[in-house]
């Protein structure tokens, strides 16, 4: 499904998610070094919490660009492992939504994680799992409102501050998938980023630690980034979806 060190952006006009029945082959015949690694991990950092992921199973872009994938649940614990030593089972992507928010200058909104959670340290748009809370009874997930969420909960930013725009941008850099959805705001990135650090100054218990801005383009600025992040800063200048 994918291959180290392969990476790609494209542009999507919509998109058609679904949660699908049936288990992760990985993670049944890993169950008792998961459950090891779980324990050691766990005495590390006890504030892990294994919760439910869905990791994308397959997915294809349609020459009209309706992007369709199909998801499985699993657990943190096995994804963490998955994760953790090598991405070695190439059947399943971590596959996400995330802000794609463009300041009226053009510079691009990034969080940086706080200390304790998975991505220490790093910086990227806001984003997080899909959630269950993003998935209907048919299964269907709702992208948009899992980013719509993420963005409040982690910015607190809302209309008129940001605006939806069209279309979405898929970066795929190895194991990961990143779906971004598009937002514009008419404010420059100075005023956008004071509003935003206004709302994680004010949580106890922020996610983030601080904002950055990063320009388009600019994917060697020095900022520490997960893979997908520079791929996409490093790709959005010749994106015509977004010009």
């Amino acid at each position: 499904m994918w291959s180290h060190g392969e990476t790609r952006v494209l542009a999507a006009t919509g998109v058609d998610l679904n949660v699908t029945d049936g288990g992760w082959a990985f993670a049944d015949r890993s169950r008792e070094e998961i459950d090891q690694h779980w324990e050691l991990r766990t005495h590390e950092k006890p504030g892990f919490f294994n919760g439910v992921v869905h990791l994308m199973t397959e997915c294809a872009l349609s020459a009209g660009g309706m992007f369709s994938a199909r998801f499985v649940r699993t657990d943190f614990k096995s994804f963490l492992y998955w994760r953790e030593t090598g991405w070695c089972d190439q059947s399943v992507m971590d596959a996400f939504g995330s802000a794609l928010i463009l300041s009226a200058d053009g510079q691009v909104l990034l969080g940086r994680q706080s200390a304790g959670h998975l991505n220490s340290g790093l910086c990227y748009p806001p984003s997080g799992f899909i959630d269950v809370r993003d998935i209907g009874p048919d299964g269907r997930i709702d992208i948009d409102g899992s980013v719509a969420r993420e963005i409040a909960e982690e910015t607190g930013l809302a209309a008129p501050a940001i605006a939806r725009t069209g279309g979405y941008v898929l970066t795929f850099a190895g194991p990961v998938l990143s779906i971004a959805v598009p937002y514009r705001s008419p404010l420059p990135g100075a005023a956008l980023l004071k509003d935003a650090a206004r709302h994680i100054s004010a949580e106890a218990d922020s996610e983030l630690a601080d904002l950055v801005l990063a320009a388009p383009g600019d994917a060697a600025a020095g900022l520490p980034m997960p893979d997908y992040a520079r791929v996409l800063l490093g790709h959005l200048p010749g994106l015509k979806s977004l010009a």
